[in-house]
């Protein structure tokens, strides 16, 4: 026996709690029955149908993609050359769990499990996020601690970050948010630009040495 919501999300892709929405909202029905009773179990022989579309369990696969500059992050766009579920198998689909601009390279996740997509992308969990930078400039100690403290943007003041110098004008960065093109918009508030930009660490989880524009398998963490 599967507890309703949970079947929906490793259904559909849908977290957990959206899924519990779609019960509330009386869009499942179990075996031509609506069913809006949230402590409902699903057993083998059910059949639940979301919207009068027949819904079956997925086996959820998590991949780790070092994406390549040049790919739009995102399961389809008619504008976009490249897409990085190109760089993954198809089936099942999956989807990226959060971002990285075209420009900017390096580690994100693809899955079809909602619920996983939302532990690593939800604020409340507080993910590290390490990245790689290449100033076109050398940051002056005042640039350093002004990062350090939080950088006021246009949608609000940014967490405080963890900066390092680790070459000529390359900096290791640490941010626990993951606000659209947060790094460079964050650079650009200190005068400088970006040249190069790579997401190596997710959280415990580590680029390593998996090679441009490849992926591997990996279990749930």
């Amino acid at each position: 026996m599967t507890r309703i919501n949970k079947y929906i999300a490793s259904s559909t892709g849908y977290s957990r709690r959206k899924a519990e929405d779609l019960v509330l909202a009386g869009k499942i029905k179990v075996n031509e029955e609506v069913v809006r009773d949230l402590s409902t179990q699903i057993s083998e022989s059910d059949k639940v149908y979301l919207d009068g579309k027949l819904i079956t369990q997925n086996k959820f696969v998590y991949y780790t993609l070092n994406k390549p500059v040049g790919y739009t992050t995102t399961t389809s766009d008619p504008h976009a050359e490249k897409i990085i579920t190109d760089l993954v198998p198809n089936d099942p689909p999956v989807f990226p769990v959060g971002r990285l601009d075209k420009k900017t390279s390096g580690l994100i996740f693809l899955t079809n499990d909602g619920d996983f997509a939302q532990k690593m992308t939800h604020p409340k969990y507080e993910k590290e996020k390490e990245y790689i930078v290449e100033t076109n400039k050398v940051l002056s100690e005042k640039s350093l601690e002004k990062l350090r403290a939080g950088i006021k943007l246009d949608d609000g003041i940014t967490a405080p970050a963890e900066i390092k110098i680790i070459g000529d004008k390359k900096y290791s960065m640490i941010i626990h948010e993951g606000r659209n093109r947060q790094i460079r918009r964050m650079i650009e508030a200190v005068g400088a630009g970006v040249i190069q930009l790579k997401r190596i660490r997710i959280g415990e989880f580590g680029l390593e040495n998996l090679k441009e524009g490849k992926y591997k398998i990996f279990d749930k963490i």
